[in-house]
């Protein structure tokens, strides 16, 4: 999720619902805010190129009720911490 840029959410929600059974769970976890960063370093100090997402759980959540889920419940994770996360429970609608 986190390296999924905007405009291809709905399809990766998509190809999700279309794998899940009806009432199947999803568990999704992602990290909160408002920014994207290219991250040129990995753990461990390796080389890369790609960008990190960092989404509000509103935005996500209706992203999920576009793509024909139910979104039961969320968490934050770790609220306090320079970057924060989130998880969020949902299920396939019928």
């Amino acid at each position: 999720m986190i390296h999924v840029p905007d405009e291809a959410v709905s399809t990766v929600f998509g190809h999700l619902r279309r794998v899940s059974r009806p009432g199947g769970p999803l568990l999704l976890g992602f990290h909160v805010g408002d920014e994207s960063r290219l991250k040129t370093q990995g753990y461990g100090g390796h080389p890369m190129n790609v960008h990190a997402h960092r989404r509000q759980v509103d935005q996500v959540a209706a992203w999920l009720r576009d793509a024909g889920f139910t979104v039961e419940a969320h968490m934050p994770i770790d609220p306090d911490e320079s970057v924060p996360g989130a998880v969020l429970f949902a299920r396939r609608q019928s």
